[in-house]
């Protein structure tokens, strides 16, 4: 009996300890006291100084109206704000945007990063350094380059999405442009490696969503070629699609060729793709082989080609693979002659054959300018449409 009651004694002892700990957490700040970062805009000035602009949604305008859920709340106006600071570095500029705002900033919201053209070409190694610090910032934040000023991309008008940080960071989940995330970045410092992000293009146009008044629109461009953290050049809108074709990340776009027969367009969407890379060591002498699989579907067709004709299908998979082949070979030869490794053959290297990185991985870049790359593509036309016999073919009778 006397060791049943100790025992209950004890456990009561542990129960009012548990209860005494259970006192909250000291750093917590209400949600109500939160302002959450959804997008982050980096230009560097002319006198060297940082401009630092945070994108937030305004909850007090993100309410709905009638049972439906509207951009617009009662106060009107846009749902979201764009806060501006100047300073010598970007935690100073930080540290004034905090001071002016009523709620305390939070990072967990923030998934794009958009840096302009002379913060890119000076470097982006101050950016990383803070986002890298910050514990609550996503690593897997997308990273793109604005064609001038970073700020200018903040006053895009979203006509689909409520907020601009949405517009930008569908284009990289729908992969229309490269999905380059800060973890990418980082994981490059790490081995001095090299590597491309997003370059998108702004411009204004009358918007009937805006009452027809000019307004800012944004685009995906080509992208920005890194070596190290400093932007050296630039790939064209092709040049870009190479990037996604080696990386194996080309889905459920369009492509298109001059048929065969009469040099119409036939066009084809893109369902699946695959990528590999081999590195070969021989006598001394590195080079890669690179193999591109896809499938398409004939989405659309101006041409009188016939479509139930298997040698004709034979013949569009032909120039589909050559048409891909030369674009990946394109770009590589761009890289090449710049010297920036952005497609990471050195790593392959490394993983295959250490002993042979070790020798090369001090001048890699200057080895890499002499290395012989063999592409081959084979793309293949899954189907050609529930319209075997093309209606523009029955005009041509």
């Amino acid at each position: 009996m006397m060791l049943l009651k100790r025992t209950t004694g004890v456990g009561l002892l542990l129960a009012l300890w548990c209860l005494l700990i259970l006192t909250g957490c000291w750093s917590r700040v209400e949600i109500n006291d939160r302002a959450f970062v959804t997008a982050m805009y980096i230009d560097r000035l002319e006198d060297g100084d940082y401009e630092l602009s945070l994108g937030f949604p305004l909850p007090n305008r993100m309410g709905s109206r009638g049972g439906s859920s509207t951009g617009l709340g009662s106060g009107g106006g846009n749902p979201y704000t764009i806060v501006t600071k100047k300073a010598e570095s970007i935690v100073i500029a930080l540290r004034l945007i905090r001071s002016d705002l009523s709620r305390e900033i939070s990072w967990g919201h923030c998934r794009v990063i958009v840096v302009g053209r002379k913060m890119a070409e000076s470097g982006v190694k101050s950016i990383l350094e803070f986002v890298a610090r910050e514990p609550n910032f996503h690593t897997k934040s997308y990273l793109m380059v604005a064609p001038k000023l970073a700020k200018d991309i903040s006053n895009l008008t979203p006509v689909f999405e409520r907020l601009p940080a949405e517009v930008l960071r569908e284009f990289a989940k729908r992969r229309v442009t490269l999905d380059t995330s800060v973890k990418d970045f980082l994981e490059s410092a790490a081995t001095d490696g090299d590597t491309a992000a997003a370059m998108m293009t702004v411009g204004e146009t009358e918007m009937l969503s805006e009452q027809g008044k000019k307004s800012k629109w944004v685009g995906t461009d080509g992208a920005a070629i890194f070596r190290k953290d400093k932007m050296i050049g630039t790939f064209d809108v092709k040049e870009m699609r190479a990037w996604l074709w080696l990386k194996g990340k080309m889905k459920n776009a369009m492509i298109s060729l001059e048929s065969p027969t009469d040099g119409k367009t036939v066009s084809f969407i893109i369902l699946s793709s695959k990528a590999s890379i081999h590195p070969m060591v021989k006598e001394n002498k590195i080079s890669f082989d690179i193999r591109i699989e896809a499938e398409d579907d004939i989405m659309a067709s101006e041409s009188n080609i016939d479509l139930t004709n298997p040698e004709q299908i034979l013949l569009l998979q032909e120039m589909l693979s050559r048409q891909l082949k030369e674009r990946i070979q394109k770009a590589i030869r761009k890289t090449q002659n710049m010297e920036a490794d952005v497609f990471g053959f050195g790593r392959f290297l490394d993983w295959n054959y250490p002993q042979v990185w070790e020798k090369h991985e001090e001048h890699w870049l200057s080895t890499f300018k002499s290395v012989e790359f063999n592409v081959d593509a084979k793309v293949n036309v899954k189907r050609t449409g529930t319209e075997k016999n093309p209606i523009i073919r029955q005009f041509h009778r």
